[in-house]
């Protein structure tokens, strides 16, 4: 959880002493010694990707390397939308923070589960989706990783009734160990507080374009953005959109800020064609930097 580049950078370090500060518990001791399952509760895991993300952006900014256009998955939205000067990193963690506890409230208050489907189209898990809901209660597909992954969440009998019937077609079908049923309407009202929050904070325009999970549509207005962002806690992750928005206007190498390489995995089978990096590790983070430095100097 980005102990790695806390240790090797300044500049992460100084991200997770902010963010300690604003938190008010001790952010690296956390991630440095769990346990597993405070870090994996929802209030604790959001802060913590937020500010690696964030952190492994501020070193590759610091080694000259600026972004085209941003994107981030979920949670990872806010650390895009601070990596686009939309508002602060410790404004951002306010409101991260808070996103955190509305979504741990709602999940133990409706509770549901979450289920990623392989192997189908679009098409065939939202029509799948229609019949459970009819029968079993709220079942959504909530992320578009990909063309064919498509993770479903809601009630938990109907995430089993649509387990069963995806069994049936799909290659896999593999429950999420997650607190809730994110992007749902059980977050409903939860969106609606955190809607209240985000209207609080001065929104700037984005210094590029973000392409918005709500929707996958590219903007920079501070308006359209934060309108876009109230909707995220009860709407689908949109990425495959989002990925090809920033293909659209010309975006071929991708740097995945924060830990691990899934968004990497996910994007080359949105788009073979696309490079991309990540920053998982101080080398790697280097590596990258190196690379895109050397890119832009040949280019100029």
């Amino acid at each position: 959880m980005g102990i790695s580049l806390a240790e090797r950078f300044p500049e992460a370090d100084s991200a997770f002493e902010q963010a300690s500060h604003v938190l008010g518990w001790d952010l690296m001791q956390v991630c440095k010694e769990g346990p597993e399952d405070r870090l994996r509760q929802t209030e604790v895991a959001q802060p913590a990707l937020y500010v690696t993300g964030f952190a492994a952006f501020r070193i590759l900014r610091s080694c000259g390397v600026i972004p085209d256009a941003v994107a981030g998955h979920s949670i990872g939205e806010y650390a895009a939308l601070a990596a686009a000067g939309v508002f602060g990193f410790t404004e951002g963690l306010d409101l991260v923070r808070e996103r955190g506890l509305l979504m741990q409230a709602a999940a133990q208050e409706h509770p549901g589960s979450m289920v990623a489907i392989l192997g189908l189209s679009r098409d065939a898990v939202e029509t799948m989706c229609r019949n459970v809901q009819e029968v079993h209660g709220v079942c959504v597909p909530v992320n578009f990783n990909t063309p064919e992954q498509i993770v479903v969440a809601g009630e938990k009998k109907a995430i089993e009734a649509l387990s069963s019937a995806a069994a049936e077609g799909a290659k896999r079908v593999i429950p999420l160990n997650v607190a809730g049923a994110f992007h749902t309407p059980l977050m409903g009202e939860a969106a609606v507080r955190m809607k209240s929050h985000l209207s609080r904070v001065a929104f700037r325009d984005a210094v590029c374009p973000v392409a918005m999970n709500v929707d996958g549509q590219c903007r920079q207005k501070a308006q359209d953005i934060q309108t876009a962002l109230a909707q995220q806690l009860d709407h689908s992750v949109e990425w495959v959109k989002s990925v090809e928005s920033m293909i659209h206007i010309g975006c071929d190498v991708f740097v995945e800020c924060g830990t691990g390489r899934v968004l990497s995995g996910l994007l080359k089978r949105i788009d073979k064609r696309l490079k991309t990096y990540s920053t998982e590790t101080p080398e790697a983070l280097e590596d990258v930097a190196h690379a895109l430095s050397t890119a832009r100097k040949g280019s100029s």
